[in-house]
C-alpha cells in the first residue's frame, strides 16, 4: 500500500484532502477524491481566512441555506456534547432526534462544501465565537455533539446557555478505543477534511509534526485524557453527565428527564447519520 502526502499541494487541496493528511490508494478511494476534487474546488476558491466581509457574505448564504430547507432558528441549546469525534458521536447524535432534539454533528462545516468553515477557523485562531454560535441557532440546532467543530467549543456553549447540560461523550473503549479509530487505515480516521481546524485543539491528527507512528498513538491517547479530564473538572456535576453509547438509552433519558425509549439503542459509526431511523437535521 502506498501512500501520499496532501504536504505538498496547494492551500485548498490541504484543507480538503485531509490537511497534511494520508490518503491510502486503493482504487476506490482514489476514484472518489477524484471526483470530490472535481466538484468542490470551483465553489472553494474564494474559501480563505474569516474576515467582516466574508462574515457578512456568510449570514446571507446561512439564512438562505436553512430558508431553502424551512428550517426555523433555534432560539437555544439545550443539550452541549463535549470532547471528541470518533467516541461514538454519531451514535448519540441519532440518539438525541430519537429524544426529540435536533443535534448539530460533524456535518456543519461541509455544508454547501465548507462554505460555514471560515467562521470556525476564525474562531480556532482566538476570533469571535459569536459567527459560530450564530451558525448553529439559524441551522435550527438546539443541541450539539463531541463532534468536530461543535464538541470542540463545549465551554463557549456552557457559558452562553448556563441552563444547558453538557454530555462528556467517551469512546465505550476508552484512550486506547479512540486511538485505534483515528489511526484505523493508516490515520484515515483522523478527522479527514477537518484536520486544520482540529490541529488547534490537539497535535493527535497534526500531520505536519513528524511523529512515528508510536509516538502519535502516544500523543492521540493523551490529548482525549487530558480533554475529558478537563471537562469534568470543569463542569459542575449537577450539568454533566459522562456517556459512551455503550451506556444505552437509560443513563441517558434518565439524565435529561425523559421516558426509556423501547426502541434499540442505535450503534452507528463513521459518521453515518443516514443509517440513523429517525429524521435529523444535516
Amino acid at each position: 500500500q502506498v501512500s501520499i502526502l496532501a504536504q505538498g499541494t496547494p492551500k485548498l487541496h490541504r484543507n480538503y484532502m485531509c490537511h497534511y493528511g494520508v490518503i491510502r490508494s486503493d482504487l476506490k478511494m482514489i476514484m472518489a477524491w477524484v471526483i470530490f476534487i472535481a466538484l468542490a474546488l470551483p465553489g472553494l476558491a474564494d474559501v480563505e481566512e474569516c474576515n467582516s466581509t466574508s462574515f457578512l457574505q456568510t449570514k446571507v448564504d446561512i439564512k438562505q441555506h436553512v430558508s431553502s430547507l424551512k428550517v426555523q432558528p433555534s432560539t437555544g441549546i439545550k443539550i452541549i456534547g463535549a470532547g471528541f469525534g470518533r467516541s461514538s458521536s454519531t451514535s448519540v447524535e441519532c440518539a438525541l432526534a430519537r429524544l426529540g432534539y435536533y443535534p448539530a454533528g460533524g456535518s456543519i462545516t461541509f455544508k454547501d462544501f465548507g462554505k460555514f468553515r471560515p467562521p470556525w477557523l476564525d474562531w480556532a485562531k482566538g476570533g469571535s465565537f459569536e459567527p459560530c454560535l450564530q451558525q448553529v441557532l439559524q441551522f435550527g440546532y438546539n443541541a450539539t455533539t463531541s463532534d468536530q467543530p461543535t464538541g470542540l467549543a463545549w465551554k463557549e456553549f456552557m457559558d452562553r446557555f448556563p441552563a444547558a447540560k453538557v454530555l462528556n461523550i467517551e469512546h465505550p473503549l476508552g484512550a486506547q478505543g479512540f486511538v485505534d479509530s483515528v489511526a484505523k487505515d493508516d490515520w484515515y480516521g483522523c478527522f479527514t477534511g477537518q484536520q486544520d481546524l482540529m490541529s488547534y485543539f490537539m497535535d493527535c491528527c497534526n500531520f505536519q509534526l513528524n511523529f512515528t507512528d508510536s509516538k502519535r498513538r502516544e500523543v492521540c491517547a493523551n490529548d482525549y485524557i487530558r480533554t475529558h479530564e478537563k471537562i469534568k473538572r470543569t463542569v459542575p456535576a449537577h450539568r454533566l453527565l459522562t456517556y459512551t453509547a455503550a451506556d444505552g438509552w437509560k443513563p441517558l433519558a434518565n439524565f435529561l428527564g425523559l421516558p426509556v425509549p423501547d426502541d434499540d439503542f442505535p450503534h452507528l459509526s463513521g459518521g453515518r447519520t443516514n443509517m440513523c431511523p429517525w429524521p435529523l437535521y444535516v
